[in-house]
C-alpha cells in the first residue's frame, strides 16, 4: 500500500504544483489594473517631481516612505496616496498637522484631480495626472 501511495505522489504532486501556479497566474491576469495615467506630485518649494508609480504611495519623513520629505513640519508617516477604480485619493495617516487639499483640511480620503494643491505641514505639492 505504501509503495502505491509513493508511486502516485511521484506524479500527482508535480501536477498539483503546476495547477496551483497556473491558477495564480490566471488570477493575476484577471486582476490587471486599469491605466494609472502618469500621475505625479510637484513640490512648490524646489520643483522636485515625485512620480506616482505604484497603486499606493506613502509620504512622510520616515526612510520607509515612498516619498520622503525631510521637513520638520511633515510627520514621519504623514499621508498615503492611492489609485483606486475611481481615480486617485489622498488620506491622512497619523499626522497632527493633517492634510490640506486646496485650502481645506480633509477628514477622511479626498479625491484628487489635476492641479490640486496638497499641503503637508508647511510643504505644498501639486497633483498632476495625465492619462495616456
Amino acid at each position: 500500500m505504501l509503495e502505491f501511495v509513493l508511486r502516485i505522489s511521484h506524479y500527482a504532486l508535480p501536477v498539483l504544483a503546476v495547477a496551483v501556479v497556473a491558477l495564480c497566474f490566471a488570477a493575476l491576469l484577471r486582476r490587471r489594473p486599469s491605466s494609472m495615467g502618469k500621475a505625479k506630485l510637484v513640490s512648490t518649494v524646489n520643483g522636485d517631481v515625485f512620480p506616482l508609480v505604484s497603486r499606493e504611495t506613502s509620504i512622510g519623513r520616515h526612510k520607509n516612505c515612498d516619498i520622503i520629505l525631510n521637513y520638520s513640519t511633515v510627520s514621519r508617516m504623514h499621508a498615503v496616496i492611492v489609485c483606486a477604480k475611481g481615480g486617485w485619493y489622498i488620506t491622512n495617516i497619523r499626522s497632527d498637522s493633517g492634510v490640506v487639499v486646496n485650502g481645506k483640511r480633509i477628514e477622511k480620503k479626498k479625491f484628487l484631480k489635476t492641479g490640486d494643491r496638497i499641503t503637508l505641514g508647511s510643504i505644498t505639492l501639486i497633483f498632476e495626472n495625465k492619462q495616456g
